[in-house]
């Protein structure tokens, strides 16, 4: 079973994507420090030697601008990750674009999640799952008239979680 933690990183991304959230990240390597916009669960624009020093998100559309602004900013005064970390919010705040930490985005989703999870146990315990268990055994017989692998209930459950989070999310723009 996934850790917490994943469980928990899984719901974060789901809930960025429903509200159409880009990280703005620090990321330091080899080659140095950059800031880059970096889209939820998009772990492709880095490479095995780098690592994340601090995560902001933004809207979509003001994510490049404020990372190229901050790297601008960043570039002039040094090669620091904990200055280019300082770099973004002051880039966010001349840009007159709304930030958010990464902690009050995950903490964000895992009250979504929370409020999603308790209604589940709601309707578990009054029988009203039903209509998602009858989702699960399409979902299973036609995966495996496909000839393909089937989730197991509880990796299939949490897809489903994840997707009434993004749902939620989605809804909150």
């Amino acid at each position: 079973m996934r850790k917490r933690r994943d469980i928990g990183r899984s719901f974060a991304t789901a809930y960025c994507e429903g509200l159409g959230l880009v990280a703005i990240a620090v990321i330091g390597g080899p080659a140095g420090v950059r800031i880059a916009a970096v889209i939820p669960g998009d772990n492709d624009r880095l490479d095995g030697a780098e690592t994340v020093h601090s995560r902001f998100w933004c809207r979509g559309t003001d994510a490049e601008r404020v990372a190229a602004a901050a790297a601008r900013q960043a570039c002039r005064e040094s090669n620091d990750a904990a200055r280019a970390t300082m770099a973004v919010p002051q880039a966010a705040k001349k840009l007159t674009v709304a930030l958010f930490s990464d902690e009050e985005v995950t903490a964000e989703a895992q009250n979504v999640a929370a409020g999603i999870e308790a209604e589940l146990q709601n309707q578990q315990t009054n029988g009203g799952l039903k209509s998602v268990n009858q989702a699960y055994r399409a979902y299973r017989f036609e995966t495996s008239g496909r000839g393909e692998r089937v989730l197991r209930y509880d990796e299939w459950m949490l897809k489903y979680k994840e997707n009434l989070v993004r749902q939620v999310a989605a809804s909150l723009r």
